[in-house]
C-alpha cells in the first residue's frame, strides 16, 4: 500500500494529538499495518541504564503480533544484554538492520550470546525483522523494530513502504521523546526503584540545595544522608555491600538530570 501527503498528514494529526504514550504506539501500530507489517517493537533505555550496571531491564513496549511471550523471555533472560540490535545502534549505525542481514551478522560475529538473542526470536516464530535506530545520544538510544512472517513478502514491503515506515517511526519517536510523561514510561524501572525518602532526596540535591537544608526538610540528619547517596550509588551500579560503587554522587545527578528523571518524580 503507497502512503500519499494527504495519509502522512492525517498521520500527524492523529500522532500529535494523542494523550499519552499507549495512544501515541497504537497510531504508529495502525500505520505499519497499513504499510504491510505485523508486528511492531518500540524503547527508549535511558543512559543512565547503558552506562550504569542497574539491576532492572529496560522497557520494551510491543503490539499483539509482535510475540509477546516471546519479550516475556527476552527480559527475563536479559537478552538486552547481548542483543546485537542495541549493539548496532549504541555503535552508530544509522540505517535500518536487517535481522539476519549483514549489519546484524557483524555484531553477532564470535558472540554466541547475541547469537542466541536472534535464533530465540526465530524460535517463537519471528522469522523476518528489520530494527530501525531512532537515538544514540548522550541521553541513550532509541529504536523501533517491526516484523512480518512471510520472507518474500518481507522484502517486498522493504523495498517498497520502507521508506515511510521510517518517517512515521521518527515522527513518533520525536513525539515521545519530547513528552515527559512518555519519557517518564521508560524510566518506570528507576522510579520504582527510588523510596519516597530518596526521591526528595534527588530532587533536592538537583535544585542545588545544601545538605543541611535537605536534611531539615526531610526530618533526617546529614550523616542518614551521607549513608542514602552511598545506598543509591550502590543502587544505581548494582554494587555490592562489600565494594566500592562504580558510579559517584556527580554521575548519578548528571544522568538523572539528563534523562528526565526529576520531571516524571511526584
Amino acid at each position: 500500500m503507497t502512503f500519499n501527503v494527504k495519509d502522512l498528514g492525517q498521520y500527524v494529526a492523529r500522532l500529535y494529538a494523542a494523550d499519552n504514550f499507549e495512544q501515541a504506539f497504537n497510531i504508529l501500530h495502525d500505520q505499519a499495518l497499513k504499510l504491510g507489517y505485523e508486528g511492531v517493537l518500540y524503547t527508549y533505555i535511558p543512559q543512565i541504564l547503558l552506562e550504569s550496571h542497574f539491576s532492572r531491564a529496560p522497557v520494551y513496549h510491543v503490539s499483539d503480533g509482535y510475540s509477546p511471550a516471546y519479550l516475556k523471555h527476552y527480559t527475563e533472560a536479559r537478552f538486552d544484554q547481548n542483543d546485537p540490535l542495541i549493539k548496532a545502534v549504541m555503535g552508530g549505525v544509522q540505517e535500518p538492520v536487517e535481522w539476519w542481514g549483514e549489519i546484524n551478522k557483524q555484531y553477532m560475529a564470535g558472540n554466541k550470546a547475541s547469537r542466541e538473542v536472534i535464533a530465540t526470536a526465530n524460535d517463537y516464530g519471528i522469522s523476518n525483522g528489520i530494527t530501525l535506530p531512532l537515538m544514540s545520544s548522550a541521553k541513550g538510544i532509541a529504536g523501533a523494530s517491526f516484523i512480518s512472517s512471510e520472507r518474500c513478502h518481507f522484502n517486498t514491503l522493504n523495498n517498497e513502504n520502507l521508506a515511510m515506515l521510517r518517517l512515521c517511526t521518527e515522527l513518533f519517536h520525536k513525539f515521545i521523546i519530547a513528552d515527559a510523561s512518555c519519557v517518564g514510561y521508560f524510566l518506570k524501572p528507576l522510579l520504582d526503584s527510588l523510596s519516597k525518602t530518596e526521591r526528595l532526596f534527588l530532587i533536592g540535591l538537583a535544585q542545588g540545595k545544601q545538605p543541611s537544608q535537605i536534611a531539615s526538610k526531610l526530618n533526617k540528619s546529614e550523616k542518614y544522608l551521607e549513608q542514602l547517596m552511598l545506598k543509591l550509588r550502590r543502587k544505581f551500579s548494582n554494587s555490592p555491600v562489600d565494594t566500592t560503587p562504580t558510579l559517584n554522587r556527580n554521575q548519578i545527578l548528571y544522568y538523572v538530570g539528563l534523562s528526565g528523571l526529576l520531571e516524571n518524580i511526584d
